[in-house]
């Protein structure tokens, strides 16, 4: 009897080993492989990263579907199943999957003319967003978070490919070209499209994941060696970050300096390393000051806050008095720890920072209350383009969104309200209720609200919309709860947050969305629980 139990642990221990192989080699391919994929340049970009994702999803689907099948695994497990006890297994994060798969389904079905049908389940009027890449994302989101080991050197690998992104779209601030990627484009289009991942929005989203990663674990690392590289990370991905050009990386830094600090300054090394850290960032932006100043004719140069904060007369003197408050921390907590013997601090200055977030967060919601609602937008003239929301806020982000709440308050029927007009058909929705604009000459195509949110609301509907949000939500809690067991979950947690809050200006794309997924999946994984 013991020989035959011992047999049967051994054989569930090889399954689970093969299993978790065939997903590491996913996950490779997905955090390595697909940032960097390109055929034919920008030209097919998305298109490329798409079908990439979807043929490497889809072998994989078919290697653990057989491998299943081989050892017999799935038809024991389909012999023992008992209704009940699947849904006892599911957590919230899965209901909210399967909700948000569910919709985008219903949505198809129910589309607002039969002939989107095609369109809804492909995606192809929009940015191949439709039924059947949310279907492929619900089974690779089941099968990772099932299956997958999660280990840290996933991350460092994802980081060592983006040194590699990031260090490209630096060279190509300074216009340098060096794969000869905007040999054939429009001289107009060349400053919005950047490294190996297209347009700058997205490279910025990306970007925004690289930084907050490497932040985290430049916090948490205890070996030296390993610490010094996950700094070089930060200053790189500082670098891309703001020489990406992009308005949008305000959002993710918003994220990681603003809300990290309810994580790291719970010990002593958090405090210090989180200090040296923004030291570190603001100095970039001087760098970059400079640089521009000594390369005036060959640099794209950076707009918005970054301009402003980067031609401030009292920008050295802040980040002198930054790296002195670095200093400071770090000679506080080490001695700190000399006599205590801990590196813990609490929340003693976990709370105050709480305060601090609602405090700022309440300023900014009443400055935009005050300039939109009130109709006292003279009163900010300095900061107009980023708190007035007219027709041309964000790139004619603010006409977008007009006509979304316009189309959803006044187009719609109730069950359209609750499912929308159909996956990813955005393009085709404006299109018949409003006559194509001409900017410069050309017809303007708007195949996307650049809002998640506000794009999944009047396509897939307020059920869609919501069901994203309880997911990648409900995520963001479940990863939390996971942090004490294994911190380097609140390394991809960050990461995913600070994508969440940057999707209130972005586009959900398969080429960053495939790698939050997995982020997603990774630090929610049932065997992230072993030891690494």
């Amino acid at each position: 009897m013991s020989n035959r139990i011992k047999k049967q642990e051994d054989t569930r221990t090889s399954f689970q080993d093969n299993t978790a192989m065939i997903m590491a080699v996913f996950t490779v391919a997905v955090l390595c492989l697909l940032p960097i994929v390109i055929t034919n340049f920008y030209f097919n970009i998305l298109e490329t990263k798409y079908q990439f994702y979807c043929g490497c999803a889809i072998i994989m689907i078919l290697v653990m579907g057989g491998y299943g099948l081989c050892s017999g695994r799935m038809e024991m497990y389909f012999k023992k199943i008992h209704f009940k006890e699947l849904m006892k297994g599911l957590g919230v994060t899965d209901w909210a999957m399967l909700a948000f798969w569910f919709c985008n389904v219903v949505s198809m079905l129910s589309c607002m003319d039969r002939q989107w049908l095609p369109e809804a389940f492909w995606g192809t009027s929009g940015r191949y967003n439709g039924v059947f890449l949310m279907t492929i994302y619900m089974i690779v989101y089941f099968l990772t978070t099932r299956f997958f080991r999660f280990r840290r050197w996933y991350l460092d690998a994802f980081l060592a490919v983006s040194l590699f992104i990031c260090l490209f779209g630096i060279t190509d601030y300074f216009q340098m070209d060096l794969l000869h990627f905007k040999v054939r484009m429009y001289e107009e289009q060349k400053g919005i499209y950047t490294s190996t991942l297209g347009n700058i929005n997205t490279y910025t989203a990306y970007v925004g994941m690289v930084l907050a990663i490497s932040v985290i674990l430049f916090a948490l690392e205890k070996n030296r060696k390993k610490m010094l590289w996950y700094y070089i990370n930060i200053v790189v991905s500082s670098f891309a970050l703001i020489m990406g050009t992009s308005d949008n990386a305000y959002l993710s830094l918003a994220v990681l300096f603003g809300l990290s600090p309810l994580y790291l300054f719970r010990t002593g090394s958090g405090l210090r390393r989180y200090m040296i850290s923004l030291a570190s960032f603001f100095t970039v932006i001087q760098c970059i000051a400079w640089l521009n100043a000594a390369n005036s004719e060959r640099v794209q140069g950076i707009e918005g806050a970054f301009n402003l904060i980067a031609n401030l007369g009292a920008l050295p003197l802040l980040i002198i008095g930054l790296w002195l408050a670095a200093g400071a921390a770090a000679v506080v907590t080490m001695k700190r720890e000399k006599s205590a013997k801990s590196d813990d601090l609490g929340n003693r200055l976990v709370y105050p920072w709480l305060a601090l977030v609602i405090i700022v967060s309440a300023a900014v919601a009443f400055v935009i209350f005050d300039a939109n609602i009130a109709g006292n937008a003279g009163r900010y003239d300095a900061i107009r383009s980023y708190v007035v929301f007219d027709d041309n806020w964000g790139t004619e982000r603010g006409y977008v969104w007009r006509r979304c709440i316009e189309l959803y308050r006044s187009k719609f029927d109730t069950f359209q309200k609750l499912f929308g007009c159909g996956a990813d058909t955005f393009r085709l929705l404006i299109q018949r209720y409003y006559e194509t604009r001409i900017q410069n000459g050309q017809y303007t195509v708007y195949d996307s609200a650049h809002n998640e949110y506000l794009h999944f609301l009047v396509t897939i509907g307020l059920c869609g919309m919501l069901s994203y949000l309880a997911f990648m939500g409900s995520a963001v809690a479940g990863m939390c709860r996971k942090i004490k067991q294994r911190p380097e979950v609140a390394a991809v947690m960050f990461a995913v947050a600070a994508y969440m809050f940057q999707a209130l200006v972005n586009i959900n794309l398969p080429i960053t969305m495939p790698i939050v997924l997995h982020f997603v999946a990774m630090g929610l994984g049932k065997q992230g629980e072993e030891k690494a």
